[in-house]
Formats: structure tokens, sequence, C-alpha cells
């Protein structure tokens, strides 16, 4: 378990909505997945995670979910075959994607799907929670 004290305030942290963000993270690292559920729960973004594609799957089809934050590089299913297996089952649920490899190929590899945005793992780290509230905020605004 994570102390909340390894990562610093920020001003999502006043961000506060009447209804709960319900984010769902699929990652095959185990580190990753609980780091990012200690940051994101920290301001309270109710996050489920998971490394199985087919609990994910679970998830999306039983659970309220409002976004997906998804890894590209995976061992069974890499970030782009889960985004056509989750379309091709019409759960049009919104996707960010979070990767430490190449974001350029990532784009030009979903670019006949919408996605909310792309983030770097290392990169957009520190202030995870901030940048996911943004393009999660804008793709609403845009939505709408």
């Amino acid at each position: 378990m994570c102390s909340f004290r390894d990562f610093p305030l920020s001003f999502a942290e006043l961000m506060t909505t009447d209804s709960q963000l319900r984010v769902l993270y699929v990652d095959d690292d185990e580190i990753a997945l609980n780091i990012t559920q200690c940051q994101l729960l920290r301001v309270d973004i109710h996050t489920e995670i998971t490394s199985d594609v087919v609990e994910a799957v679970s998830f999306l089809t039983t659970q309220p979910i409002d976004l997906i934050l998804l890894d590209s590089v995976m061992p069974t299913i890499d970030g782009v075959e889960f985004l056509q297996l989750i379309r091709s089952l019409n759960l049009e649920h919104p996707v960010i994607f979070l990767s430490g490899f190449d974001l350029g190929e990532l784009k030009n590899a979903v670019a006949e799907y919408e996605v909310v945005g792309f983030l770097d793992k290392q990169t957009h780290r520190l202030n995870l929670p901030n940048h996911i509230l943004e393009m999660y905020n804008k793709h609403l605004a845009h939505s709408a």
C-alpha cells in the first residue's frame, strides 16, 4: 500500500463534483497499477485496476465506469487490440492511453478510433490526476 504522502498535493484535490469519476486502469505492471490507483484515490477518483483483459471487459459491462486508462504494451493483448476489442463489443467508454513507449506511433495506430488523450508514464506521472481530469473534462465539454 502506498502512502498518500508520497505524492504532492495538486489543484485536482480541490476539484470536487457531485458525481465521482470512476476510472478503470488496465496495465500489466502491478506496481504501476497500485501507484496510479493511490494517486487517483487521493483526489477522490474511484479507480478499479486490473491486469486481466477478461476482468477489464467484465468491469466495463457490469460496473459504472466513466473512463478507461489504458497501457499500450501488455503481454497477452496490447492497448490497441484492447481498444479494438471493446469497440467491437460496442463499448464506447472514453479512453486515455498511459504509456511508457512512443506516443507518436501509438497515436497513428489508434487514429481510426476516438481517443480522449495520450499520457507518458514518465513525464506525466507527477501530476497524473490533473492531466486525467483536464482531458476528461475537455472530452465532456466536446461531447455535450
